[in-house]
């Protein structure tokens, strides 16, 4: 049986945050009828933290295709042709013929990859992931304070979105390091906290 993409739990997705754009990524990962997805977005979108699922489920995932080297290329071109020359053999799991793929530009606009492996990836699904919106973003900060905790007033978390990274990565790391220090001191978290937290 084919098994499904399960998100996981608050705490250990990282950076990752389960926008819009992710949910539709989510399905088709899980989606057997697809054995080639593509996904692309900036840094700090959920593409690795997506791999690194599919990966659990028995994909073959390749990550930041920008920068796949001759080696990782040949591999990759070898895995889709295996997956192209297996087609629906009866008896072989589904899903260790599918393969995911992540780079931040279109496969289309991936200059650096050889011919042959980049007309194949143009054949699979591509799609598209997007930073999180501001609202996701509150939410994603509420949903992590749950997680550890921590009581994070609004004014803090509108403190924090007005001046940090709008990346999701880079607001986790804030948030730790705001926990780390509201610890340290025994403090409370406020805004002149966060400010010191800012300003390293």
């Amino acid at each position: 049986m084919q098994p499904t993409l399960a998100l996981l739990p608050a705490d250990t997705y990282g950076a990752w945050l389960p926008t819009a754009a992710s949910h539709a990524a989510v399905a088709a990962l899980a989606e057997a009828s697809l054995p080639l997805v593509c996904l692309y977005g900036p840094v700090g979108a959920g593409k690795s933290h997506l791999l690194q699922q599919a990966a659990a489920h028995g994909m073959a995932v390749w990550d930041d295709l920008e920068n796949l080297d001759n080696a990782g290329q040949q591999a990759l071109f070898h895995a889709l042709q295996r997956q192209k020359n297996t087609g629906q053999t009866e008896g072989q799991p589904e899903n260790l013929r599918r393969i995911a793929v992540a780079s931040r530009l279109p496969v289309a606009q991936l200059t650096s990859l050889l011919p042959d492996v980049k007309s194949r990836l143009l054949l699979g699904t591509q799609l598209e992931l997007g930073l999180p919106t501001d609202p996701e973003l509150h939410a994603l900060l509420a949903h992590w304070a749950v997680a550890r905790q921590l009581l994070v007033p609004g004014v803090v978390a509108d403190y924090l979105l007005a001046r940090a990274a709008r990346n999701p990565a880079a607001l986790k790391a804030l948030l730790l390091r705001l926990d780390g220090l509201s610890l340290a001191e025994k403090r409370a978290i406020t805004v002149p906290l966060a400010r010191l937290v800012l300003e390293g």
